[in-house]
């Protein structure tokens, strides 16, 4: 299962629901997080995004040439 909400070349996907699936590495824009809920310490959190994530997205854009991929059953 996954949401494409974004016109970027990213797709967001429910982790529990794919088979196999690598640990998180790290929670981003954790301040968006309501008033009263507690995250866990098991992985870093960042309140923005920190450069390390945003290096891994434009490296990971790069290697897919710089193309947004079209994903079958979802309209551009």
């Amino acid at each position: 299962m996954f949401g494409d909400w974004t016109r970027g070349f990213w797709v967001s996907l429910y982790h529990g629901r794919v088979a196999d699936a690598p640990r998180p590495s790290m929670r981003v824009m954790t301040s968006d997080v309501p008033a009263g809920v507690i995250i866990p310490d098991d992985i870093p959190h960042f309140r923005g995004r920190p450069a390390r994530f945003l290096v891994k997205l434009l490296t990971t854009w790069a290697a897919m040439g710089f193309r947004k991929p079209r994903i079958a059953g979802v309209a551009d």
